[in-house]
């Protein structure tokens, strides 16, 4: 059978509302407890009490779900960074209204980034390539922050090279946040966000850390 791609998807990717939320939420919650290859249609539709046939309604086949789940995530991610960043803000102020965003969804959508993090490979063609870009844009806006940060608006190569390798880092500290993360253990998020800024500024051995 030839790939669909996920134009071909919009057939049914306009279908919306609360019933697709459900199927949105219950999957992501099952992909993240058992795994994206231990998780199969039929699970998702039990957990939901919709017959098979519902879920073909909405979904073309289990790929397409994590297809939509990703999508939904980063774009939902994306449009909240984007309108941070249209503020008028300095680029460190910029930087810590993005990680306190960043954080804050994450606490709202656990389950889909874990997702996200692990399972962007599960996906191929058209879909991949959608997703992919939606990171990519992420990826150049935060970019754009840390480069104002380092040198104002510098285009040297060599600059852009250091705005790369810092942003890479920020977000592997970013990323990895729900495999330790405990709201009941861990500090309020705004301490985590104002001492994950501080080590993105000034490091182990910088001014001294904010008060506790």
């Amino acid at each position: 059978m030839a790939e669909t791609t996920a134009g071909e998807n919009n057939k049914t990717g306009t279908r919306s509302g609360p019933r697709l939320e459900l199927i949105l939420t219950s999957a992501a919650s099952l992909m993240a407890r058992n795994g994206y290859g231990q998780t199969s249609i039929r699970d998702v539709a039990r957990e939901t009490k919709l017959s098979l046939a519902g879920m073909y309604y909405y979904f073309q086949s289990k790929e397409d779900l994590l297809y939509k789940i990703q999508h939904r995530t980063f774009a939902s991610l994306l449009e909240e960074q984007e309108e941070v960043a249209s503020g008028d803000l300095d680029g460190r102020e910029g930087l810590r209204r993005l990680i306190g965003t960043h954080l804050s969804f994450y606490t709202r959508h656990f389950n889909e980034m874990k997702i996200c993090t692990f399972e962007l490979q599960s996906l191929t063609g058209e879909r991949y390539r959608e997703v992919e870009e939606l990171r990519r844009r992420y990826f150049r806006l935060t970019a754009g922050i840390v480069g104002d940060i380092l040198a104002g608006d510098s285009t040297d190569v060599e600059h852009e090279a250091e705005a790369r390798h810092y942003t890479l880092f920020i977000f592997g500290m970013l990323n990895w946040i729900f495999m330790w993360f405990d709201p009941e253990r861990d500090a309020p998020l705004e301490d985590l966000c104002d001492r994950l800024i501080h080590l993105a500024l000034h490091g182990l051995t910088g001014a001294p850390p904010p008060p506790a």
